[in-house]
C-alpha cells in the first residue's frame, strides 16, 4: 500500500480505541519473528517525563556513535513523528512499506480468528520491525499508557527499563492510588535486568524496589539530594549531578530531574563517557515542555495535562517569571482532572482563553471557560487556536508572558517554526 492507504489503514484501526491485554500484539509480533527481541531496548514508563528523559537519551547514545530508533507516543507535528532514527522521521515510503508488511500478518490474524490488533497494537509492530530492519544499536521505546498491560510490554528483556516520576493520572485505567499505578508502571521491570528511576514518594519508590529485588535486577535511583541547581534563566539551566556539572537548554523546573535521569541510565551503558554526556544534554530539545516559541512578549508552550505537571508548571512559572502578567490558552482533554489544573493554575492567571482541542476527547471550551470562571479567572472563549493566540497577543504588552497549555493534542500549530 502507498502512505494515503496506511493513513487509512491506522484511521480504520482507530475506531477499536483501546484495549488492554498483551495476547493480540504478541500473536503478531510472533508473525514477523519476534523482531523486538533482535534489538536492544531502553523501555520507558512514567506518568510525567518520558519523552524528555529519552530525548536526553537519544542525544547521547547518538553523541556516543550509537544509531537510535526512538517509537514516540503521543505526537505533537506530525503522526510520522512516531517513529525516528536518529532524531530524523521517517518518510512516508518507508512507513507504508513496512506498515504493509504488519497489515499482511494482521490480516492473516484475523482470518485464523483472532482479536483485530488495534491501532497502537500495529503501530508498536512497525516500531519494532523498522528498527530490526534498520539495525539500529538501540531503540528506546515509550509506554503508551501504564505498563504492564501496554502494547509495548512484549520484550523479554530489555537492555534497561527506566521509570519516570510516578502521579496519578489514567486513573480510570490503572488505580486509585500511587500505589495501584506504580504496580501498574513496574509491570516492564524484567528478571535479572537493570532498571534506572527518577525521584520517587516513598509509595512508588517502595514498590519500584521490591519488584527490582524479587526479578533480582538491578535498581538505580535518582535522589534529589544528589542534584544542585547552579542557575538557571530563559538560556539554561546549570546544576551538578553527583558532584558532576552539567548544563540544559530544555527548560522547565522538571527538567533537571529528568536531565539527572538520563544521566544515571547512561552510566551504566557501555561506551558513553561523561564527556558526551554532558555535550549531549546542552543541545537537547523537547519541544512542547516549557518551550519559549517567541518573545517580547515571551510566548511558552508546554503539554503540561495531569496534577503533577501543572504542578510543576507553576514552579517553573515562578522561577522564570515573578510578577509578570500571565496571559493562559487552554485546552483540555475530558478524561483529565482538568478541576485540579484551575485550582493549582488560578491564582496565576490574568486571563485565560479557552479553546477545544480537535480531539474525539477535546473538552468544550465553554465548560473550562466556567470553571475558571468560577475561580475568579477571567475567562472568553476562542473558536480554534489561531484566534485563542490572535486575542492572547492584542491583550499583552511586550513584558507579559503567553502560556499554552493543558494537552499535547493541539500544541504542534505553535511550534511550527521550531522542529
Amino acid at each position: 500500500m502507498d502512505f494515503a492507504k496506511a493513513v487509512n489503514y491506522i484511521e480504520h484501526k482507530n475506531k477499536l480505541g483501546q484495549r488492554p491485554g498483551l495476547d493480540s500484539i504478541k500473536e503478531l509480533l510472533r508473525r514477523l519473528g519476534n523482531p523486538q527481541d533482535k534489538v536492544r531496548c531502553l523501555h520507558v514508563a512514567g506518568t510525567n517525563g518520558k519523552g524528555s528523559v529519552f530525548a536526553f537519551m537519544q542525544d547521547i547514545l547518538t553523541e556516543s556513535g550509537y544509531s537510535v530508533g526512538r517509537y514516540v507516543s503521543p505526537t505533537v507535528f506530525t503522526y510520522l513523528e512516531r517513529f525516528q532514527i536518529n532524531g530524523t522521521y521517517i518518510d512516508e515510503d518507508t512507513f507504508a512499506k513496512v506498515l504493509t508488511s504488519v497489515a499482511n500478518e494482521a490480516e492473516k490474524m484475523e482470518a485464523d480468528g483472532y482479536l483485530e490488533p488495534t491501532a497502537f497494537e500495529v503501530e508498536t509492530a512497525v516500531a519494532f520491525l523498522l528498527f530490526y530492519e534498520k539495525k539500529v544499536d538501540f531503540a528506546l521505546v515509550e509506554c503508551g499508557m501504564g505498563g504492564l498491560l501496554d502494547g509495548t510490554n512484549v520484550l523479554k528483556k530489555p537492555y534497561m527499563s527506566v521509570i519516570t516520576q510516578i502521579s496519578k493520572d489514567h486513573m480510570q485505567f490503572l488505580g486509585d492510588t500511587v500505589r495501584e499505578i506504580t504496580i501498574q508502571k513496574a509491570g516492564i521491570i524484567k528478571e535479572e535486568s537493570i532498571c534506572v528511576s527518577a525521584p520517587q514518594g516513598a509509595e512508588a519508590f517502595n514498590v519500584l524496589a521490591k519488584t527490582c529485588k524479587n526479578k533480582n535486577t538491578a535498581f538505580f535511583h535518582v535522589e534529589n539530594k544528589d542534584i544542585q541547581v547552579l542557575g538557571m534563566d530563559v538560556k539554561g539551566t546549570a546544576f551538578t549531578y553527583k558532584n558532576e556539572e552539567y548544563f540544559i537548554s530544555a527548560l522547565g523546573d522538571y527538567q533537571i530531574v529528568n536531565a539527572a535521569t538520563a544521566i544515571e541510565a547512561a552510566t551504566h551503558i557501555e561506551g558513553v563517557s561523561k564527556a558526551a554526556v554532558q555535550r549531549a544534554i546542552r543541545k537537547t530539545k523537547w519541544l512542547g515542555r516549557f518551550t519559549v516559541v517567541r518573545d517580547n512578549p515571551y510566548v511558552i508552550v508546554d503539554g503540561a495535562h495531569n496534577e503533577q505537571a501543572w504542578i510543576s508548571l507553576k514552579k517553573s512559572l515562578h522561577k522564570y517569571f515573578t510578577n509578570k502578567k500571565i496571559i493562559y490558552i487552554i485546552g483540555v482533554l475530558r478524561d483529565k482532572e482538568y478541576h485540579k489544573l484551575a485550582d493549582i493554575l488560578s491564582d496565576t492567571m490574568e486571563c485565560a482563553i479557552t479553546v477545544t482541542p480537535n480531539n474525539d476527547r477535546g473538552l468544550e471550551n465553554t465548560v473550562l471557560a466556567e470553571i475558571l470562571t468560577q475561580r475568579g479567572v477571567r475567562a472568553v472563549t476562542a473558536e480554534n487556536t489561531e484566534a485563542a493566540m490572535e486575542y492572547a497577543l492584542d491583550m499583552a504588552c511586550q513584558a507579559d508572558v503567553i502560556v499554552v497549555c493543558g494537552s499535547l493534542s493541539f500544541l504542534g500549530g505553535y511550534m511550527c517554526d521550531m522542529k
